[in-house]
């Protein structure tokens, strides 16, 4: 149980990590700059987003880890929840970076493909875990017309 804590805990350090890194600096002032939509959150709704997207994902990757034995699909959910965190951070490059809005969108549509997976894996590997994840998918529904809306008001 120790090691899936701090596997967790670790993989969750390493993604926030790299979301700093690809977004660089300048987040307020990018967020300042764009035209968005009216149903648009502010900056710090996004924070506590992100800290609630960073304790599920603690919360499913410690499930996972503590699993005894052998489970095949845990490997797959495994797989599946690291490159949803890889994309997530990727998506802040072309946001922030590169400030390339058709990118982020794009990179938003197979995250939420994988997204959909990774729930239909949890739904038979672990239902709390599943379920635990759900609003997070809910959200990404709002997330793709929101980033579909901000690239199309700043084109």
């Amino acid at each position: 149980m120790t090691g899936a804590l701090i596997y967790s805990l670790a993989a969750c350090a390493v993604s926030v990590a790299l979301e700093a890194l690809f977004a660089g600096s300048g987040i307020k002032a990018r967020f300042a700059e764009l035209r968005v939509p009216r149903y648009a959150p502010p900056l710090w709704a996004w924070v506590v987003i992100g800290a609630f997207y960073y304790v599920m994902c603690f919360a499913v990757l410690y499930r996972l880890l503590s699993m005894p034995g052998v489970v095949p699909l845990r490997r797959w959910a495994i797989l599946l929840f690291s490159s949803i965190m890889l994309i997530n951070a990727l998506w802040n490059y072309f946001f922030f970076r590169t400030r390339n809005l058709f990118h982020a969108f794009v990179i938003s549509l197979p995250y939420g493909a994988l997204a959909v997976v990774l729930f239909g894996v949890l739904l038979h590997l672990d239902r709390p875990a599943a379920w635990s994840v759900l609003p997070y998918l809910l959200y990404l529904f709002y997330a793709a017309a929101f980033g579909y809306r901000i690239w199309k008001l700043n084109q």
